[in-house]
């Protein structure tokens, strides 16, 4: 699918929106897009690319350790952030 303005996002920014597909259709969604893959179906016939595959969810980097890890990384960015100021 096709979509006029593909880059939602700065790169100076953390991410707020994602395209997502829903149904075959782009979506635009709020928040950070879930880390994960696509699996494709296995099988003899051309595909269309995201249409079907399908998500697989990284439990890890979506939920029980992401806090700790996300607040570490932000931590280390404003420390150095604070010594590059020196």
């Amino acid at each position: 699918m096709h979509v006029d303005k593909p880059v939602l996002n700065s790169p100076f920014e953390e991410p707020a929106r994602y395209w997502a597909y829903e149904q075959g259709q782009p979506v635009c969604k709020e928040g950070r897009r879930p880390a994960g893959y696509s699996l494709k179906a296995r099988t003899r016939e051309p595909q269309t690319a995201m249409l079907e595959e399908e998500f697989v969810p990284l439990e890890m980097a979506n939920g029980s350790g992401k806090t700790v890890v996300m607040g570490m990384v932000i931590a280390w960015q404003v420390l150095n952030k604070l010594a590059a100021s020196r």
